[in-house]
C-alpha cells in the first residue's frame, strides 16, 4: 500500500507500508492491503506502520485501491 501524509506545512510521509493503524472517532482502526475503500476521521495522536510511528493532528484519511491519503493538522 502507498501512504501519503499531508499537513499544512507539506508532505511529512510518502512511501509504501504493509500495515497502517490510527485512532479514529470510533476507536483504533487498521488497514491492510486490499481494504475496502473508505473515508474516516483521524484523531490527534500517532499513526503506526510496521516500521515507524508518525505524529499527526486531527484530520481525515481516505483509502482507495491500496492508496492511503491522510490530511491532518
Amino acid at each position: 500500500m502507498h501512504l501519503q501524509i499531508i499537513t499544512p506545512t507539506g508532505t511529512t510521509y510518502d512511501g509504501d507500508v504493509d500495515r497502517f493503524q490510527f485512532s479514529s472517532a470510533t476507536g483504533l482502526m487498521e488497514f491492510l492491503p486490499g481494504h475496502a475503500p473508505m473515508i474516516a476521521e483521524v484523531k490527534a495522536g500517532s499513526i503506526h506502520t510496521e516500521r515507524e510511528e508518525i505524529a499527526c493532528g486531527n484530520g481525515v484519511v481516505k483509502i482507495e485501491e491500496d492508496e492511503i491519503t491522510v490530511v491532518c493538522e
